[in-house]
């Protein structure tokens, strides 16, 4: 007898991938019966849209605040006249400190129209809210394709790209409004995070790794990958190890990376408009020169060309309602700002400069730390499309070396099809180097008193001395993590037999080269508090600790258990486990910190 429909899906899962990006997002998928890069569909028809397109704007509008609408717009929907937002995902790092190659005007520009919230939601709301579209409008697509009957029955494997550079803070918020807005809500689902550049060089690698490929992969190559999108560039460098019968690769160091995407160009444009125009400018509603303005997207049409050709015509870019008289800048009869050829490199240059910057960094680490050269350069994200950039590396590769530089077919859609690859075929970087050092800060015994060998630290109530704020470091800065790498810290801990128990640790974390030992060094920064706790039914077994007071005769207990915190797991973000006696009982949340 032939199984059921829903007996047979059962056994078939989808795999999502999904770019949330600063400009614009979009989505890819795949079933665990088909095979392979091929097999990957990538969403192309959006509402709104009036086209194929791989991607939608990351933008979305408020019925609230937008008295003619019926119901949030979101994507190609929103129209210019539309109060809407654009490019928050920038804001989802708050915590981040300012990177040497992030884009200086950002903090300046957050609240002035181009980075802004609306009163009534922060930037994961805003996130939650438009990945909420995205969520119904993708399973709505999904229902049509497999049948409403048949989707509920197939589990679904969502990977979430995620910026390499970004805070863990900005990745658990990312997460959780993912969640929030329905993605992993059904039994079965599942929602995990993939750093862009690891997803770009899942499928860039693959494609590369292909028989017969046209510039293949060869094992002991050592390939970068800069990842050039709206918001943020992330370069990551890998080392292939094996081609076959089996792609295999590792993280080669350290990745490098900054907020100068293509959006730091509309920035420095706007900056050019405030120098030219003032006030004309700076008091025009956000409408109409905001992103997804007419303004800005004509704008973003010659951003797109320009490098094309050799020709150095200017740009006319409009209209615009300036009260300023004509001149070489504006022509008034149309209402069209002109940009000249060298004006278009003013704004080009300084995010070229960071991006060549990053790739130095890298190219120098190589050589420095692994005695190795960087065989080859793959240029993937929306940015990577610009003809401008395309020539600006490969002369920066032709002076470094002869670097070869690739940019493969339809390199903005690399990290979405990365994303389901990930998922479909567990392909990952066997090796990963950590980018921060990760610790704990507290009351730890003076060196006399470490255990060297497991790093653990007793935090007891005897006569031993304590040194306060002496951080203890889990984890250093470009150590090798293998996925499901765990350190663990060891706390004894006073307790109260029949109470609830509440602990709490700070993690910490710093990107120096070399970590300071005290945790009031400036560079050291807060991530949060671990919370640990044992409910008051909890039985804590026969490891305890009993002790008399001598001066109140009160009877104190004394329990030990283990914190790991969990690097390189399934997913890019930190998880916590609470061990006791070799045996993990709970996972630990951490609350981030808020200052």
């Amino acid at each position: 007898m032939a199984a059921s429909l829903g007996e047979v899906t059962t056994r078939i899962k989808i795999i999502l991938g999904i770019d949330y990006g600063t400009t614009f997002s979009g989505v890819s998928y795949v079933t665990t019966d088909k095979s392979g890069l091929d097999d990957i569909s990538i969403i192309v028809s959006w509402d709104g849209g009036g086209g194929t397109s791989s991607k939608t704007p990351t933008r979305i509008a408020y019925a609230r605040e937008n008295p003619r609408l019926q119901q949030n717009k979101w994507g190609f929907q929103v129209d210019p006249k539309l109060i809407s937002y654009s490019w928050t995902k920038l804001l989802l790092d708050k915590s981040a400190t300012m990177g040497e190659y992030d884009d200086p005007s950002l903090c300046k520009m957050a609240g002035t129209g181009i980075l802004q919230l609306p009163p009534f939601r922060d930037a994961p709301g805003v996130c939650e809210d438009f990945l909420r579209e995205v969520h119904t409008y993708v399973s709505d697509k999904l229902c049509a394709e497999f049948t409403k009957d048949t989707f509920k029955t197939m589990p679904m494997e969502c990977w979430i790209t995620l910026p390499a550079i970004w805070s863990d803070e900005a990745k658990d918020a990312t997460l959780a409004a993912a969640k929030k807005a329905g993605f992993g809500n059904r039994v079965g689902d599942e929602v995990f995070t993939i750093a862009e550049p690891e997803a770009a060089a899942i499928a860039a690698l693959k494609g590369y790794a292909a028989p017969n490929a046209p510039n293949a992969i060869k094992p002991k190559e050592n390939v970068l990958i800069c990842d050039c999108g709206g918001g943020t560039v992330d370069i990551t460098t890998y080392a292939i190890t094996q081609v076959s019968p089996q792609l295999t690769f590792d993280e080669l160091q350290v990745g490098a990376g900054g907020k100068c995407g293509s959006t730091y160009i509309d920035r420095n444009l706007h900056s050019l408009m405030s120098r030219r125009f003032g006030k004309s400018f700076e008091d025009l509603p956000f409408s109409q020169k905001g992103p997804g303005s007419r303004f800005m997207t004509e704008f973003e049409i010659h951003k797109k060309s320009f490098g094309l050709s050799d020709g150095r015509e200017n740009c006319e870019i409009g209209p615009i309602r300036l009260d300023v008289p004509g001149s070489e800048y504006f022509d008034e009869d149309e209402r069209l700002v002109i940009l000249t050829y060298e004006d278009m490199q003013t704004l080009f240059d300084p995010v070229i400069s960071d991006i060549t910057g990053l790739l130095s960094e890298q190219v120098e680490e190589a050589k420095m730390k692994k005695n190795v050269t960087i065989d080859r350069v793959i240029l993937v994200g929306g940015f990577a499309e610009s003809p401008y950039l395309h020539n600006a590396l490969e002369q920066w590769c032709w002076q470094n070396g002869e670097i070869v530089l690739i940019r493969p077919a339809n390199p903005q859609s690399a990290v979405l099809r990365g994303a389901a690859l990930r998922g479909l075929e567990g392909l990952a970087p066997r090796i990963k180097h950590a980018r921060r050092h990760y610790g704990l800060s507290g009351g730890f015994p003076f060196r006399e008193n470490i255990d060297p060998e497991n790093r653990s630290y007793l935090d007891s109530m005897d006569n031993q001395k304590y040194c306060s704020g002496r951080m203890q470091w889990l984890i250093s800065k470009g150590e090798e993590i293998a996925q499901g790498t765990f350190r663990t810290s060891s706390w004894l801990r006073k307790y109260t037999p029949g109470v609830e128990q509440n602990f709490e640790e700070t993690l910490y974390q710093c990107s120096l080269v070399h970590a300071p030992e005290y945790d009031d060094d400036p560079r050291v920064e807060k991530v949060g508090v671990i919370k640990t706790r044992f409910p008051a039914s909890y039985d804590f077994g026969t490891g305890i600790i009993s002790k008399v007071n001598p001066v109140s005769g009160e009877q104190i207990h004394e329990f030990s258990y283990e914190t790991q915190v969990v690097f390189g797991s399934k997913g890019s973000n930190l998880t916590f486990k609470t061990v006791v006696n070799g045996n993990v009982v709970s996972t630990a949340d951490i609350v981030f910190d808020q200052s």
